[in-house]
């Protein structure tokens, strides 16, 4: 059996969410502001539960050649409807239609199940928007656990 099963069709469901979107945001500095984020939930005693989800949203090429991208950092949590002045806000927030793998491993082999879904994806031309879900599970260095969900649609012109 492999090691990286994909299967289509899943859903992400979400409820009670908070998202701080992170806009034109360098690749070296995504990781402090992950941990910014993480440290304002804390600070504020919001009442988060289950695992932090990132959501790349969009890559962006500028003019200079400077690559950013678009994230949204995801967390539910009960106390949601308090912080609408700081975050957006949503009661329930769903992703239909992904494709879906967990990986289970180093960090550092994290892009193999990326690679995993873009390989089923050109196999069974499908076409995706380009989101990214990450749902950190786990996330220690030597035994980080991630679902990834990618909404996609059937290529109907092929």
């Amino acid at each position: 059996m492999s090691k990286l099963e994909v299967k289509e069709n899943k859903k992400l469901t979400l409820k009670n969410v908070l998202i701080n979107e992170l806009r034109n945001i360098e690749i070296e500095k995504l990781e402090s502001e992950i941990q910014k984020f993480v440290n304002y939930i804390q600070i504020l005693h919001i009442q988060a539960f289950g695992p932090l989800i990132t959501k790349l949203v969009g890559t962006n090429i500028h003019d200079d050649g400077t690559l950013t991208f678009d994230y949204d950092l995801i967390v539910q949590a009960h106390d949601y409807h308090l912080h609408k002045d700081k975050f957006k806000v949503k009661q329930a927030y769903a992703c239909e239609n992904c494709l879906y793998t967990r990986f289970e491993g180093k960090a550092e082999y994290l892009n193999y199940a990326h690679s995993k879904l873009d390989l089923h994806i050109y196999e069974n031309d499908l076409i995706t928007n380009g989101e990214i879900y990450s749902v950190f599970l786990s996330n220690a260095p030597d035994n980080m656990v991630v679902d990834l969900f990618r909404p996609v649609t059937r290529n109907e012109t092929l």
